[in-house]
């Protein structure tokens, strides 16, 4: 359980990081659109991580 529990807590600290630094660098890219580059890009993390468990949950080999 405890490894379990570890494994769960650092995949979301690696994700979120990753994900604070792509979205610093598309607002740093596009400055002229900083909210809408950021919203855009949280929307785009969250997906991958939904889409992620979506196909863990339903891969069938």
């Amino acid at each position: 359980m405890f490894f379990g529990l570890l494994t769960l807590l650092v995949a979301l600290a690696i994700s979120t990081v990753a994900a604070y630094y792509s979205i610093v660098g598309l607002m740093a890219i596009f400055a002229g659109a900083k909210l809408a580059i950021a919203i855009m890009g949280v929307v785009l993390e969250i997906g991958k991580l939904v889409v992620a468990s979506w196909t863990f949950q339903n891969w069938k080999t």
